[in-house]
């Protein structure tokens, strides 16, 4: 690797960092714990699968796992290529969202 192209990198990485930092300052200030927002998404989370679990057909339950992990990864490529290009974005992030 030359001289100009080790430079870039670096500067990459550290705009990367600086990124990094500050959308897990913003999550710290407007998305954490302490939030009400942060617990509707909890509350998003959980109450669905609470239902799930008691409405579920056992027999199917497999299959439908498949089906909702097939769903869950391709929404995930598509949510991280839009927000990656600038399509969209979320106020109030969950903590792993920071992290792209």
């Amino acid at each position: 690797m030359n001289d100009e192209q080790q430079q870039l990198l670096t500067d990459l990485e550290n705009k990367q960092t600086n990124i990094t930092k500050g959308f897990t300052d913003y999550w710290h200030n407007h998305s954490s714990f302490d939030t009400w927002q942060f617990w509707l998404h909890v509350m998003f989370l959980l109450v669905p699968l609470v239902i799930l679990y008691f409405k579920i057909d056992r027999k199917k339950a497999l299959l439908l796992g498949f089906y909702g992990f097939n769903v869950h990864v391709w929404f995930t490529y598509i949510d991280t290529f839009g927000a990656k290009l600038g399509f969209w974005s979320y106020p109030f992030q969950t903590y792993a969202n920071n992290h792209n």
